[in-house]
């Protein structure tokens, strides 16, 4: 987006007038009206009073579309099933971005990873439900709703759901959800969205 339309809709939304910010930042109506139709271009000082004019950080006004506040509506959730354990995940987190937030929901006797599974990034889950055991490399614990880890995903790792009721996990990851729940599938989903994000 270019930085005369950001500066313009950074100033309608906040119901700001042109002479309003004018009068705030120190700089006249024509120039502010040049630079929000990308006729004039800023000095690093003009930035700096636009940008305290409008009482946001300077950086608000360069950031790209996949940086700022992205939502995922609880009915626009990407969710599919992995592996032959079918396991239920569902995505939280925006697309493109480098941490990713997810809810896994395990079956009893379910689980995910195995003996040599391992991929980069780190991962923090929290039980929402249920009771899960987890290893990595030689240890072994139970965590049950309302308990949490933190562990690096290059060591090898499995949770499993030790309980008899469905377990559900909130996971946070900046490692590749493909990698983390070895699915193709995520990977090809993923892809996809991407793709048609790309076309619009």
């Amino acid at each position: 987006m270019p930085l005369g339309t950001r500066i313009r809709q950074t100033r309608t939304s906040k119901g700001i007038t042109l002479q309003e910010l004018s009068d705030r930042s120190g700089l006249s109506k024509g120039f502010i009206c040049q630079l929000e139709n990308d006729k004039a271009s800023p000095s690093l000082q003009a930035l700096e009073r636009l940008a305290g004019g409008l009482s946001v950080p300077i950086a608000y006004l360069f950031l790209t579309v996949e940086e700022k506040i992205q939502v995922v509506r609880a009915n626009e959730r990407q969710e599919y099933r992995v592996g032959p354990e079918g396991l239920l995940v569902q995505m939280l987190s925006a697309n493109r971005r480098n941490l990713k937030m997810l809810i896994i929901e395990l079956q009893p006797g379910s689980g995910t990873g195995g003996d040599h599974h391992a991929h980069e990034g780190e991962e923090c889950h929290y039980v929402l439900e249920g009771t899960v055991r987890v290893t990595q490399g030689e240890d072994t614990m139970v965590l049950r709703a309302g308990d949490s880890l933190h562990w690096n995903g290059f060591m090898p790792h499995r949770i499993e759901n030790s309980g008899s009721a469905v377990a559900r996990i909130l996971c946070v990851t900046s490692g590749a959800v493909e990698d983390m729940l070895e699915c193709n599938e995520c990977d090809e989903v993923l892809a996809a969205e991407n793709a048609v994000k790309g076309l619009k």
